[in-house]
């Protein structure tokens, strides 16, 4: 019978023999009783190794862990890599947020380069246009007179007119004759040919075309008009054709009041004043005073193209939307919250109703100088909202609110936006921009910094009146020992604010003695 091999170790694991046990059957008949006294001791022996080699491998794996190796070194390897990992991600997010920040500056400026290019094709567009109407102008009027035929007295008695009409009438063309010279001859300024104010209403005739095609012409080859008044007189779409495309590029304010645009003519009458607004890259300022606007679509129509126009600075929109269900504070907070900057919004006498749309536009700081909302029936309610949207407004300069339903209790609310002398952080926070006309405090035509230091110098001239300056400025600026770095920037402001200061106010000097006398001047000396 071959010897079994001995088991071979490798370091502390055991490699295991194979060991094979026959059956009853094989046992009796091929093995005998010493080969399985051998086959016994040989599997105890493999036994007792394997002990034994567990044992090592344990006292070894102990000594390991006990003296920072193989285990302990890998899991602080593995830390050691998460913080590596982890610190790269925080570069690479760091990376990022820099990169999106140069995309977002750089996406904001091609923005404004496409809305100034969009700016400057509509410009062109608009000369272009000015420029082929002079030249079809000039094609037919090489040797200039004044061809518009006249109208006789009969005209007017045969459609119907009193002798006060017709006598007006005579007067109405005369004036457009002399503004048509006028321009011809290089006048530049204000025209008020068709400005009828407090006067007889003038009626569309198909007669007053040719006229109008006149002073149309007149002004497409001026050099400009400044001023182009339009009052109480009726528009169709036939003479609104003539004269709306020659005033693009041309004419820098126009005003218009009290117009009439006949029922069948209306939707057309909107379509074409809104689109020459839009293409007038020359024009200002609008006025649209006492023209009721019939619809929400007509108003959207306007609004769009007063927002699209960014030469226009000023608008008056008064007396339009208070009828029709027409929304003006849709209107105006879109104006509010176009992005645009304005100089001045006047939506006075537009029975505004439920302002919180308008309040809340205000409250986003929008670029606008001037608002004007006098005779709205705003109340009390809508000058809580006011106050609380001045709070957040700094771009604000005038408000106008005159003729309105507010009560005493309502204008103190905007009252307390401008002035609270609460504490001095309250005050510091108040609106120092607006001035409100209603309102006392935030006086007109000092600076927003001089207003500040009025108020500043009026809540320590309040509290002087009963000596509590010290009490106020401990409770607000705390006793601590810093607060004792304080005291000379305080004595010196209050110096500062008494430039500004009313006429009867208390004197700088016994509002610093007071603080001499009675705030931490212990403290300073003990300081020193």
């Amino acid at each position: 019978m071959r010897r079994r091999r001995r088991p071979h170790f490798r370091g502390a694991f055991v490699v295991r023999p194979k060991v094979f046990w026959a059956s009853e059957e094989c046992s009796s008949r091929f093995i005998t009783p010493a080969v399985a006294s051998a086959a016994r001791d040989s599997a105890s022996a493999v036994s007792s190794m394997e002990r034994r080699g567990d044992e090592a491998r344990k006292r070894k794996l102990d000594a390991s862990n006990s003296e920072g190796l193989p285990f302990a070194f890998d899991t602080m390897d593995l830390k050691n890599l998460l913080d590596r990992m982890q610190s790269q991600i925080d570069g690479l997010v760091a990376i990022n947020s820099t990169l999106q920040a140069r995309l977002d500056g750089q996406a904001e400026r091609q923005a404004q380069e496409v809305n100034e290019l969009r700016e400057k094709c509509g410009v062109l567009e608009s000369r272009c246009g000015s420029l082929e109407r002079s030249i079809q102008v000039l094609k037919k009027d090489v040797s200039w007179s004044y061809s518009a035929p006249d109208i006789p007295r009969s005209h007017w008695i045969l459609k119907g007119h009193d002798e006060e009409y017709t006598a007006h009438m005579k007067g109405c063309l005369r004036r457009i004759k002399d503004d048509v010279e006028s321009i011809r001859n290089g006048g530049e300024g204000s025209q008020g040919c068709l400005d009828y104010e407090e006067q007889l209403t003038i009626l569309h005739d198909d007669a007053l075309l040719p006229h109008f095609k006149e002073l149309a012409d007149a002004i497409q080859l001026s050099n400009g008009i400044r001023r182009l008044n339009i009052e109480n007189i009726e528009l169709r779409q036939s003479a609104l054709g003539i004269l709306f495309p020659a005033m693009e590029g041309k004419v820098t304010i126009i005003d218009m009041r009290n117009i009439r645009f006949p029922g069948p003519d209306i939707v057309g009458c909107y379509e074409i004043v809104a689109a020459s607004i839009r293409r007038n890259n020359a024009l200002k300022e609008l006025t649209w005073i006492n023209n009721r606007i019939p619809s929400d679509q007509q108003a959207d129509l306007l609004i769009e193209s007063l927002i699209d126009n960014r030469s226009i600075k000023h608008i008056r929109m008064e007396n339009c939307f208070n009828q029709s269900g027409v929304n003006g504070c849709r209107a105006l907070a879109t104006l509010m919250t176009c992005g645009r900057p304005f100089d001045l919004l006047n939506f006075s006498g537009n029975g505004l109703p439920d302002i919180d749309d308008v309040a809340a536009a205000l409250s986003t700081n929008p670029q606008l100088k001037e608002l004007f909302m006098s005779g709205n029936q705003l109340n009390d309610r809508d000058a809580e909202l006011i106050a609380q949207a001045l709070k957040q407004n700094t771009n604000l300069q005038v408000l106008f609110l005159r003729g309105n339903n507010i009560t005493s209790a309502g204008f103190e609310n905007i009252g307390t936006a401008i002035y609270d002398p609460s504490s001095l952080n309250t005050l510091e926070s108040c609106n120092h921009t607006c001035y409100i006309d209603c309102v006392e405090q935030n006086e007109h035509g000092i600076t927003p910094r001089q207003r500040r230091n009025r108020k500043l110098y009026q809540l320590l001239s309040t509290r002087h009146l009963d000596g509590s300056n010290a009490r106020h400025l401990n409770g607000e600026l705390g006793e601590e020992k810093y607060t004792i770095k304080l005291v000379p920037k305080v004595l010196h402001c209050t110096k500062l604010y008494s430039r500004d200061q009313a006429t009867d106010s208390p004197t700088p000097l016994s509002i610093t003695f007071e603080l001499i006398k009675s705030w931490m001047m212990p403290e300073i000396f003990e300081h020193h």
